[in-house]
């Protein structure tokens, strides 16, 4: 039977998130800004994980996978790049797609095998892969009878 454990820092990030993205409304409103324009906005992630290994699947359409930069620090993963704003003649009778810079950063909750880190990119979906190290995977114990 798989055991699914409490991880408080899954939901102080999906907390963080929320927050982030209510600041990101208001303060577009503030502004003046109905639609979303050229700034930072932050791709929608899922992140899945088994015993084996940690997954974070990153929608980016629109985006080059060559202006994606992925790096592992310890425990924290980085995610980030630039969607290039559309070009076009003529004005935008409305517009939501926002482009610019993205970051996203995530907390390593289990150590990973940082040398055996993929990532694969097809159809605008970036999915990397953090296998976990050896230590850090659940061990199961077998008892002994006399």
């Amino acid at each position: 039977m798989a055991m699914n454990r409490w991880d408080p820092f899954r939901d102080l990030i999906s907390i963080q998130d929320q927050i982030n993205q209510l600041f990101d409304t208001s303060l577009s409103r503030r502004e003046g800004k109905r639609e979303p324009q050229e700034g930072s906005w932050a791709p929608a992630v899922d992140v899945r994980e088994d015993e084996q290994a940690i997954t974070l699947v990153i929608d980016l359409p629109g985006v080059n996978e060559k202006e994606v930069e992925i790096t592992v620090s310890g425990e924290q993963l980085v995610i980030k790049g630039e969607r290039p704003a559309p070009e076009t003649e003529g004005r935008y009778l409305r517009r939501e797609r926002t482009s610019g810079p993205f970051y996203r950063s995530f907390v390593l909750t289990s150590p990973v095998a940082e040398e055996k880190i993929k990532a694969k990119y097809r159809n605008g979906v970036l999915e990397v892969s953090l296998p976990r190290k050896e230590e850090a995977k659940p061990k199961k114990v077998t008892i002994e009878t006399p």
